[in-house]
């Protein structure tokens, strides 16, 4: 399909000379043709071209009505199956609320479960904007199958961990994943859970295969306090100087949270190119504690935003985690203007990506956004409004790959969107009643 959005404001993006990021709006358009994006500029340049044309050139013509137009949000930290335990474990910290409440039910779940949960995930991620995700959870297959139906760009990261099999077993799969999923649209990427859910020969199994593939890695890290003492204790170091000693990061890669981080894990993470995704979200409901963001972006280490899995946030809508990230930096430093909102926007929109290894190029990604509703006037200041003020309700369409995905309320590509959500509630019972079964 050959696409043309026009009528809009044009978010544009550029690089001050002191490296910060930059962003503007202009009256401009794009056009797309398949999956790429063929002119993305001003009116006046797109009007110069239309005129030089002989013939229609467009299988769709859309008038965006003066709203704005910008870059999807990157999702890079999710666990999109875990939509059926939204709500369902409140007020308990990590430690307990992973191994008394989501751990068991989790053991619950089958193949055909978690493509239905995740396809409840994608419609909301496609609702509120993202249009890239990077997800860490079992069935990979089936995350997988569900973006795949769905059109959801998406990365797979390894999840190996003592509970899902042998060694042996974990490499099989991982090489099995390395092998099956390297397009633009799903790919794979090395990882493990955490330290504290690995011993050091799983850790070692997969330091080789990050040097066989010269791969970057990913893991959750200093996510808690107690997880770094706990690491520190057994092993006489946190877990970055762990992970950086047994080599896991001589490729670069990033951690999920990098909350509870010294200086010196800090240097480490900058020396091994390592980034790091933040979810505040899930920290702050979770009271696992919020990222240090002015000492990690003085360090000079990349950063990309997460809301992590529904069951701990409970939302999946990145414009909310920049709303509390850009409220928690303020906090944090007592400072008004620590950090500036530029660079929240960024991460959200690129420097996510670029952790995750995810290169779009010139691909159609972008979302429309509605800048005529009450909470965006007045209409100017955009990276503030974006930042502070919008939220995903104001998404008005989505699009991946140049298909509209969603679009003012509806979903062009689902068939049937009642019974999306009739198989998320018939396997969510399904559940519910082999857990009772278990207790009786």
């Amino acid at each position: 399909m050959r696409l043309r959005f026009y009528h809009a404001n044009l978010l544009s993006e550029s690089i001050r000379e002191n490296g910060t990021p930059a962003f503007d709006v202009q009256d401009g358009e794009i056009w797309c043709d398949g999956g790429k994006i063929t002119f993305r500029g001003l009116k006046s340049e797109a009007s110069e071209i239309l005129r030089t044309m002989t013939s229609p050139q467009f299988d769709e013509e859309i008038d965006c009505g003066g709203d704005l137009l910008m870059p999807g949000m990157k999702n890079m930290h999710t666990h999109s199956p875990m939509t059926f335990l939204r709500s369902y474990a409140e007020g308990l910290p990590l430690d307990r609320w992973l191994n008394e409440a989501v751990f068991p039910m989790e053991a619950l779940l089958d193949a055909d479960s978690v493509e239905a949960f995740t396809k409840v995930a994608i419609l909301e991620y496609l609702r509120n904007g993202t249009t890239a995700i990077f997800d860490m959870y079992h069935f990979e297959k089936s995350v997988a199958k569900a973006c795949s139906d769905m059109g959801m760009r998406f990365l797979l990261c390894g999840n190996v961990n003592l509970y899902t099999g042998s060694l042996s077993d974990n490499e099989s799969r991982m090489r099995m994943l390395h092998d099956k999923f390297h397009s633009p649209m799903g790919g794979f990427r090395l990882g493990a859970h955490a330290e504290y859910t690995n011993d050091i020969p799983m850790l070692e199994m997969l330091n080789s295969l990050a040097h066989e593939w010269k791969a970057p890695f990913y893991t959750h890290m200093a996510e808690t306090k107690k997880e770094v003492e706990e690491c520190i204790a057994k092993y006489g170091k946190s877990p970055v100087e762990l992970f950086c000693d047994l080599g896991l990061f001589d490729y670069g890669g990033g951690i999920f949270h990098g909350v509870w981080l010294s200086d010196r894990d800090l240097a480490l993470l900058k020396e091994h190119g390592v980034g790091i995704i933040s979810n505040p979200g899930s920290n702050g409901k979770l009271a696992s504690g919020m990222a240090p963001y002015k000492r990690i972006i003085s360090a000079g280490i990349p950063m990309g935003f997460g809301t992590d899995g529904p069951a701990s946030n409970n939302a999946l809508d990145l414009f909310r985690e920049i709303y509390l990230a850009g409220m928690y930096s303020k906090l944090t430093e007592q400072d008004a203007i620590a950090i500036p909102d530029e660079v929240f926007l960024d991460a959200a929109l690129n420097n996510g990506a670029k952790i995750a290894g995810l290169e779009l190029g010139d691909a159609a990604d972008f979302i429309l956004l509605d800048t005529h509703l009450p909470n965006m006037y007045p209409r100017e200041h955009m990276v503030p409004q974006i930042l502070y003020s919008a939220n995903g309700a104001n998404v008005r369409m989505t699009v991946i790959d140049g298909k509209i995905l969603y679009r003012d309320g509806k979903y062009p590509f689902v068939s049937d969107l009642e019974g999306i959500y009739e198989d998320f509630d018939r396997h969510l019972k399904e559940i519910v009643s082999k857990k009772r079964g278990n207790h009786s």
